[in-house]
């Protein structure tokens, strides 16, 4: 059974169990229809026909195969609503920026996903009397919202650049700078099979010919978007350089946000690059202010980690990379430190001997679900299903736990999919405690995180 089909009969069992009518009526299409959008409209339903679990399998669905907009729901986006404006190397709607695109979606339930933007998905998205509602093949589900626009999306910095085309906001609390669309891996034929980021071209023209922004500019965005209250964590991240220079700039930016906000540390800095051939810049990096450092290396297996990241190979190596991550804690300290392997590159077993290897070493790898982005080389190729998704991330949540990580930090950080089941698990365990006469395992949240099963 397909994810949609298996939604599309949860759904309708559900709604179908609330309707005060006999069998008979609730083939009339016209009549469900009307009964469905009565339901809808009584704010308190959504919480009583769909739960954690249903909302989780619809977000992976959105995720996967998008949804289309209908004219009304372009309302108010680039004013009251947060518009996409650069995530580069991660663009679901590459090409598709004729007009300004909603950034992300709040669903119910406190969950959250980035508008994928599909002309002939089953799902849509469509505003009636200022109300967004999410539809599947018409039916209305629930209403839904944009997420709001940070003010500092309307600001610009000393020297009259927008400050959104500089940095995003993303993930409810961090501003993203990604500071080229470059990455020097493509001159040789190396580029990362699953990136998308040589595929883009900023808004604005690059500075010097090779950075999007100068490091003064991304203090000043940054400045603004804290004191705003909009983000707590910053991260950069882009392609690499010739002659490793992004690395010399990400210690700039460092320095340069620490001096605008006043501060000896970036308040949830992150950087993401490729490992420095010289290791003496990693302690650069943490004297420049940044908190946590991601070396990622995508691939676990060294044989595919050649194939699928050629340039990496070549310029860094992967045993050098190694090297980089344990020097990397040394320097940052245990759990400070990500290489991020990306789900679906490589078999599981693969997956999981990586990710058991990093953080023995006190390295997070976080699992990131593979999706086929436009503009890359994989583009048309195809992630595993979902179930194997579900299940690798179970697995590593297991394991976290099994050796001693928090796993309130996975659930407090971020909107991923790994973030969501965290919370799930910890939710359905208090849910298990204040209710200790039901049988637990029956439960749907239970079942996705806990079990890592969809087919029930």
């Amino acid at each position: 059974m397909s994810l949609r089909q298996y939604i599309e009969r949860r759904v309708t069992k559900q709604i179908i169990s609330v309707m005060p009518v006999d069998s008979a009526a609730r083939k009339e299409a016209p009549l469900i229809d009307r009964l469905i959008g009565r339901l809808i409209a009584a704010p308190n339903r959504t919480e009583t026909l769909f739960g954690e679990g249903e909302i989780f399998l619809i977000k992976a669905a959105l995720y996967l195969v998008g949804a289309r907009l209908e004219e009304s729901a372009f309302e108010g986006v680039g004013t009251q609503w947060k518009e996409q404006t650069g995530v580069y190397q991660f663009d679901f709607n590459h090409g598709q920026h004729e007009k300004a695109l909603p950034a992300e979606l709040a669903l119910p339930h406190g969950f959250h996903v980035p508008v994928n933007v599909n002309p002939v998905a089953p799902f849509s998205l469509e505003r009636d009397n200022g109300v967004l509602y999410l539809k599947a093949g018409g039916m209305r589900l629930f209403p839904v919202e944009y997420e709001p626009r940070p003010q500092f999306y309307g600001l610009h910095t000393s020297d009259g650049t927008p400050m959104r085309f500089l940095a995003q906001h993303r993930l409810g609390d961090e501003l993203m700078v990604t500071y080229n669309t470059y990455c020097h891996t493509l001159k040789h034929g190396g580029q990362c099979r699953f990136c998308a980021l040589n595929a883009g071209s900023p808004i604005i023209p690059k500075k010097n010919g090779m950075f999007i922004q100068t490091p003064e500019q991304i203090a000043e965005v940054a400045s603004a978007a804290y004191k705003e209250g909009a983000v707590k964590r910053l991260e950069i991240t882009g392609g690499i350089l010739p002659r490793r220079a992004e690395v010399d700039f990400i210690i700039d930016v460092g320095h340069a946000v620490c001096k605008a906000l006043g501060t000896k540390t970036i308040p949830g800095g992150h950087c993401l690059l490729a490992a420095p051939n010289d290791l003496s810049q990693i302690e650069k990096l943490k004297e420049a202010g940044w908190e946590y450092i991601f070396f990622n290396l995508e691939v676990w297996n060294e044989h595919l980690f050649r194939g699928i990241c050629p340039g990496k190979e070549e310029i860094v190596g992967r045993e050098h990379w190694l090297k980089a991550l344990d020097r990397a804690v040394e320097v940052f300290g245990p759990g400070n430190v990500v290489s991020i392997l990306i789900a679906g590159l490589e078999p599981l077993d693969s997956y999981l001997e990586g990710m058991e290897y990093l953080s023995a070493r006190g390295i997070y790898a976080d699992p990131a679900p593979w999706f086929p982005m436009p503009g890359s080389p994989m583009e048309g190729h195809s992630s595993p299903t979902v179930s194997w998704h579900l299940n690798l991330i179970v697995k590593t949540l297991d394991h976290w736990e099994n050796i001693g990580w928090d796993l309130n930090e996975a659930a407090e950080d971020g909107w991923l999919a790994f973030n969501d089941l965290a919370r799930m698990r910890l939710k359905i365990r208090q849910y298990a405690k204040a209710h200790p006469e039901l049988d637990i395992t029956k439960d749907i949240r239970y079942k996705l995180a806990v079990e890592g099963k969809i087919d029930f």
